[in-house]
């Protein structure tokens, strides 16, 4: 964007790119030499980055296709982000085994999800970058397309509800992702401060979606081979949480 900042000539000059990472005008995450601030807000969704959630659903339906010989169907169907696509997945089961059938599978497999969900820890580096960002002051937040209940329960079992200054979750009146409502209810929860620096981390195509309808930068956390594209431009492409410690 051109504006005249005050020049008493008039004459215009190019205002520098902001950085979606530091907001320091050019320092782009991903370079040794960012600028670090405190008190960014940062939003993290909740599963693939807080808890790794996503691999274990795959996970789950692979054993189960398996236990009930139904793998000729081709195994569970997974996005190039690597995130399980449960209405494609629905689709599929229905058109092979029918209605009724497929509607026992996903019974047993909601249930035996969230038995291995609940004995899972915090995804690779959470803890240290939550303790980083303790210490160098940023508010964190949440914004998740799954039920609160479950983001919640979570929360509280890994005791790490505190680090988080609000939670947002998909629900009545709230739209899951690619919406960006979750995103702006973090959003609008920090309004008192200034929002300049605030930053998303997303682990699926949806949630980078939903991150850039809401005007932030993310950084997309995903363990995807790096032929697999990002849906559109993102501030950072990392394997583990604490990667953009060195960063904020």
């Amino acid at each position: 964007m051109v504006q005249t900042n005050g020049d008493p000539g008039g004459r215009t000059r190019a205002e520098p790119p902001v950085s979606p990472c530091t907001g320091d005008g050019g320092n782009d995450v991903g370079r040794d030499t960012c600028v670090r601030t405190t008190e960014r807000l940062i939003i993290l969704d909740f599963d693939g980055v807080v808890l790794d959630t996503e691999r274990t659903s795959i996970t789950v339906w692979q054993e189960l296709l398996r236990e009930c010989s139904l793998e000729p169907l081709g195994g569970p169907r997974v996005r190039p982000d690597r995130t399980l696509d449960r209405e494609a997945l629905r689709r599929h089961l229905t058109e092979a085994v029918g209605r009724r059938r497929t509607r026992a599978l996903w019974s047993e497999f909601e249930r035996r999800n969230r038995a291995r969900a609940d004995l899972l820890d915090t995804g690779a580096g959470v803890r240290p970058f939550l303790a980083h960002c303790r210490d160098r002051g940023h508010r964190l937040a949440i914004a998740s397309g799954n039920e609160r209940d479950w983001v919640e329960g979570h929360l509280s079992r890994l005791g790490i509800r505190s680090a988080f200054a609000s939670v947002h979750c998909a629900g009545p009146g709230v739209r899951t992702k690619p919406a960006p409502d979750t995103y702006l209810g973090a959003l609008r929860a920090w309004a008192p401060r200034r929002t300049r620096g605030s930053l998303a981390v997303e682990d699926s195509y949806a949630g980078l979606a939903a991150a850039r309808a809401a005007g932030l930068p993310a950084v997309w956390l995903t363990d995807a081979p790096r032929s697999a594209p990002s849906p559109g431009p993102v501030a950072r492409r990392v394997r583990a949480l604490d990667e953009l410690i060195g960063c904020l």
